[in-house]
């Protein structure tokens, strides 16, 4: 009230509220149109934003210039009707109504007359108020233009209410958002009441103003577009609470000068105008570091604990899902947030482009972080697989010399066992068979497999495994004709002893073999190519490590693959030798 606030502060405060809804209007209005041009009604919010922006000011310059402000205060304010035609269309076109057109065009028709005639007949006058400048005194034609205004807005805001009625879910929260953003306009308006009302009270309700544009824009993009853009969405949210934090900033900086009272002479009256400034920012520092905090949270990285849980991971892909959830967690990211992802050692960064630049930097450096985990653990896997290279290599040659060692002694015991009975001699030869076939299996595992690749013709090839073949004629593949011939042999061998049928399928670099036996056991399916892992009984689980090893001679893989009618299929994928 101006009996316990001093009148020049008290006008300061109305043109300051004003003032910013129109700075803020335009802000949003070139926000919306540079960023959600792809809404419906996008273009309808930016005339509408645009609007209020010039009400803000036309309410303001009598306060400012008195008299002087007439023609475009009147001005403005008959033109009023037009940006309520928008709010109706903007409406609509969020209702996703289908008589959003005529509606529409009704709603511009009335305004555009309205309009009219409060330029042609007047709509009121400027008068002196309450120690004001001037305010707007409507005329009985302003009173029916201002009528026209408030039943279009009263008609958006039905349509508004109807839809958070009839809708469930995000559009219905979405249009009380809306409706209860527009409430805080419609409140704020009460305000320019007062004087045609004849009301001598400070417009208090004008004071809330400046949260109207952006609460609106919130609430209109909070569902759409603002949910795939996170930065987007943010932004505005910074906005809202900072704004909130600059009024606050006001007031507590306005505070003290309104229970002191006006000073006296032109020092005193600078000196507390400065107080009252260097108050305001002392207040608002500490709320901006807040709005901060709470919208852009982890902007001030921590590196060791980023450091310590990044850590835990024991592969790229564990790393890249522990970095992503510990910025989700940190920065306050939904699943479909800003994110990194990892390949080989390098890190890229996937939806920062809109981000602050603090927060630009904040990727930046756990993108550094990640990349020096991922450096780690490829060094590690190095480490390891040259460890393991070498202790195959000791292993390989233990185990050919074993193997030489062993074949005199089964060829002795073959021969000596000539003389024996005929089952027993079948036995002992039967052993005598698996024992070679294993000292043979162990040799090729542990040789060093170097291939000489040249093109060969599919078809032709594998049709001499005695099994179907599905496979274009003139298909090529480079490969070493033996060492492919002994990994094929090895599957079909396999597959056969299943029971059950095979079939060889080729394309392009791979080649799937396939039985319909019973399958691989699912405990063994992570090892499955490993040494001494075998997928039937009397197998010497050799077999499917040494396709593995001659695969990877050719620069290639062996897999498990799914085709239909079968239930087993291995996958060679053919890539450049090694």
């Amino acid at each position: 009230m101006l009996s316990t606030m001093d009148t020049a502060f008290g006008i300061m405060a109305y043109i300051g509220a004003l003032g910013l809804t129109a700075l803020a209007s335009l802000l949003l209005a070139g926000f919306v149109a540079a960023k959600a041009r792809g809404l419906p009604g996008a273009w309808t919010l930016v005339a509408f934003l645009c609007g209020v922006a010039l009400w803000s000011l036309a309410m303001a310059a009598p306060a400012m210039w008195g008299a002087g402000a007439e023609p475009f205060t009147l001005a403005v304010i008959a033109l009023s009707p037009l940006p309520a035609a928008a709010f109706v269309h903007l409406v609509f076109a969020f209702a996703l109504c289908g008589a959003l057109r005529p509606v529409a065009w009704a709603s511009y028709g009335i305004a555009l007359i309205a309009t009219l005639a409060g330029l042609a007949l007047g709509v009121g006058r400027i008068a002196p108020w309450h120690g004001f400048a001037g305010a707007f005194v409507p005329s009985p034609v302003g009173w029916g233009v201002l009528s026209i205004t408030a039943g279009l807005s009263l008609a958006g805001h039905l349509r508004l209410a109807q839809t958070w009625r009839q809708q469930s879910g995000l559009h219905r929260d979405q249009a009380g958002a809306v409706f209860a953003s527009s409430g805080i306009g419609l409140l704020a308006l009460t305000g320019f009441a007062f004087p045609a009302l004849g009301i001598e009270a400070y417009p208090w309700p004008v004071l809330a103003l400046p949260l109207y544009s952006v609460a609106l824009v919130y609430a209109v993009l909070r569902h759409r577009f603002m949910a795939a853009d996170v930065w987007a969405r943010r932004g505005l949210v910074w906005v809202l609470l900072l704004a909130g934090a600059g009024g606050a900033a006001a007031l507590i900086a306005t505070l003290p000068l309104a229970l002191a009272g006006r000073p006296e002479g032109f020092v005193a009256t600078w000196a507390a105008l400065a107080g009252a400034m260097a108050l305001g920012l002392v207040a608002m520092a500490p709320l901006k570091r807040l709005t901060d905090r709470l919208v852009f949270p982890g902007a001030a990285l921590d590196v060791e604990p980023w450091r310590d849980a990044l850590a835990q991971a024991v592969d790229e892909r564990e790393l890249e899902a522990l970095a992503n959830a510990k910025l989700r967690r940190d920065l306050g990211f939904g699943p479909d947030g800003p994110c990194l992802a990892i390949t080989g050692e390098a890190v890229t960064l996937a939806g920062w482009d809109d981000a602050p630049a603090a927060m630009r930097h904040t990727a930046s450096r756990v993108a550094a972080l990640v990349e020096e985990a991922a450096r780690r653990i490829a060094s590690a896997r190095r480490m390891v697989h040259a460890e393991r290279e070498a202790r195959l290599a000791e292993l390989g040659a233990l185990a050919a010399t074993i193997a030489h060692d062993l074949r005199n002694p089964l060829g002795i015991v073959q021969m000596a066992a000539t003389g024996a009975p005929p089952e027993v001699r079948a036995e002992i030869g039967e052993q005598v068979g698996r024992m070679n076939a294993l000292v043979t299996d162990i040799l090729d595992y542990a040789r060093a497999w170097t291939v000489a690749p040249r093109p060969i013709e599919l078809a032709p090839f594998l049709a001499g495994f005695g099994v179907p073949v599905h496979a274009d004629e003139g298909l090529m593949l480079t490969a070493d004709p033996l060492a492919l011939r002994r990994a094929l042999a090895n599957l079909v061998d396999n597959a056969g002893a299943m029971g059950g049928e095979c079939a060889i399928y080729a394309q392009t670099g791979v080649i799937d073999v396939c039985d319909n036996g019973p399958g691989i056991a699912p405990e063994i399916v992570g090892s499955l190519f490993k040494p001494f892992v075998s997928r039937r009984p009397g197998g010497t689980g050799l077999g499917l490590a040494i396709v593995a090893r001659i695969v990877e001679a050719h620069g290639g893989t062996v897999s498990l693959a799914q085709r239909e009618g079968w239930t087993t299929c291995f996958r060679l994928t053919f890539g450049e030798p090694a």
